[in-house]
Order: structure tokens, then sequence, then C-alpha cells
């Protein structure tokens, strides 16, 4: 996929361990509910075409990892587990598609296998997983005094975005 040609009014950028397409006239909202998809070896290139698909028609900017040695090494028992099981990446436009984007993805992907993602809940029966975070790359300082990635609070001040090891949502996010 990493070799695919990119659609006609879509971008390609990359960034650390992932390959990134966007609509050129795309908007993002700086945080918001984003969907992770987890897959496996076995499975990745038909989880991958499926949601690439289904975000190219819907106009959905996505990232994913692009290949099969980055795809093994987040699904290591030692990975990072702040990335560990990611696969792709899908970030509606706004809170007010998100439930449409997940309904669809989570149909789409009924029954396929993937690792659980620790940081996000599981959505249905299958590899599709959320949690509410930046889109931004924004950042803060943590408890420790070094800089960790960050959200805005009602208020517009720049918070942790926790990624630990189990779900959470900020106390503001409904």
């Amino acid at each position: 996929a990493a070799s695919w040609p990119v659609p006609a009014g879509w971008q390609r950028g990359e960034s650390g361990d992932w390959l990134a397409l966007r609509p050129v006239d795309a908007e993002l909202p700086d945080q918001g509910w984003k969907i992770h998809v987890s897959a496996c070896l076995d499975n990745a290139e038909s989880v991958l075409e499926r949601v690439w698909r289904h975000c190219v028609a819907g106009g959905t900017a996505f990232k994913f990892v692009p290949s099969r040695y980055l795809l093994h090494q987040r699904n290591a028992k030692y990975a990072d587990r702040a990335g560990s099981g990611k696969f792709i990446t899908v970030y509606p436009h706004s809170e007010e598609t998100f439930p449409e984007v997940c309904a669809a993805l989570m149909e789409l992907l009924e029954g396929e296998h993937g690792p659980y993602i620790l940081s996000d809940l599981r959505c249905g029966n299958g590899p599709v997983h959320t949690r509410y975070g930046a889109f931004a790359a924004r950042f803060c300082t943590g408890p420790d005094g070094r800089p960790v990635p960050a959200v805005a609070d009602p208020q517009g001040r720049l918070v942790p975005d926790d990624r630990g090891p189990a779900f959470r949502v900020p106390a503001w996010v409904t």
C-alpha cells in the first residue's frame, strides 16, 4: 500500500513510522475522537485495502504503518504501549461525523482479528478502537517536567493527552 498511487485531490506525507493521506482541502480539528484499527500480519493487507477505499470514498483523512516490519514491531510483546497494536488511524472530520465513520468501519471489519489497543475502547466485534485525543502535534509539560502530547481543555489550556494502558476520557468530553 505504501507504493499505491495517491488518489486525485489527496496529499501524502510521512511522519515517523506513519504514512498519512488526506484530502488537499481537508480541515481537521486539533483534537477529537480518533479511530484506531489493529491488524495482524496475516490480515493487514486486506484490512488496509478496505479502510483505504472507505476513507478515500468519504474524504476522511487517515494514516497507516507502511511496512510489515513496522507492524510486527508494533504488535511485539515489548512494543511501546503508546503505539502498541495501532496499524491505521482514521481522523473523522468532526465529533458529529465520528459515530457514522466508526459504525461504518465496525461493519466493514466485523469479525477481523487484531491486537487490543490498551489506550482505547474496542468498538464492535473486530479490530476497531477509539479514544479522544490530539490530531495536531501540540505539547505541554508532563508531571515529570518533560514535554508530552497535549489536548486543550474547555478553557484552552493544554493538558496531557493521556495515552496510558487503560481507556480514559477527559472529564469535559461526552
